[in-house]
């Protein structure tokens, strides 16, 4: 079996085709409502990060991260726009091939030889610990055997080969440069649009294309006005 390192180095090349060629499985309700409420406070976990049209790192470009933890030792976080076609009984030794209707994710390019799972439930899930109010994260292979044994909904359950993470004040520093924007979480973004075109869809509403104003004009009477200078 191929290891899992020389897997990603195949796959990386084709990232941004697979992406482009994963629809959305269903339209997700809420895109503008949520980009409307974008913030820039300090992030936690359950928030999202979403490549701005300025950061160019291969690996981070058009993506969507899932922060799993931020502290003051750093952060980390999962990307959940990068579908692949890999298959879990691919990546894992005794997985029956009826998991493959799991999707499996690039989650970023540290830990590429882990598997880290998203399930998402409102109750909660013994050896997985909480990221959001129904969004659970574990990397326990216990957790993974319980859930193969009693399965769940293929829409509830992620799969991701490897991670990101940034030390103490380096994903600060990035935010407020300019590479990523931080906006509120949104379980059905993370298991109902995780690839396709949610990164395009994300950012034409936090960044639109085009010269915008600062603040809406004021018109005195209806119809457009210019003041001619003389």
């Amino acid at each position: 079996m191929r290891t899992v390192q020389a897997i990603l180095i195949a796959c990386l090349g084709v990232l941004p085709a697979l992406g482009a060629a994963c629809g959305v499985a269903q339209p997700v309700a809420g895109l503008r409502a949520l980009a409307a409420e974008a913030w820039y406070a300090e992030p936690e976990a359950g928030m999202l990060l979403v490549a701005t049209r300025e950061l160019q790192d291969p690996l981070f470009s058009r993506s969507v991260i899932l922060l799993l933890s931020h502290s003051a030792a750093g952060a980390q976080g999962l990307i959940v726009n990068q579908h692949s076609d890999w298959r879990l009984s691919d990546v894992l030794s005794g997985i029956e091939s009826t998991a493959d209707i799991y999707p499996v994710f690039f989650g970023g390019p540290l830990g590429v030889h882990q598997v880290f799972m998203l399930l998402r439930g409102s109750e909660a899930v013994p050896g997985a610990s909480r990221v959001s109010d129904d969004i659970w994260f574990s990397d326990s292979r216990r957790v993974l055997d319980d859930l193969m044994a009693d399965p769940v909904p293929a829409g509830d359950l992620h799969f991701y080969l490897g991670y990101a993470s940034w030390i103490t004040g380096q994903l600060e520093a990035e935010i407020s440069g300019g590479s990523w924007l931080l906006i509120k979480g949104d379980t059905h973004i993370v298991f109902d649009a995780g690839g396709g075109n949610l990164w395009k869809r994300l950012i034409d509403e936090l960044e639109p294309n085009g010269i915008l104003v600062s603040a809406d004009p004021v018109r005195e009477e209806p119809g457009p006005r210019i003041a001619r200078k003389r």
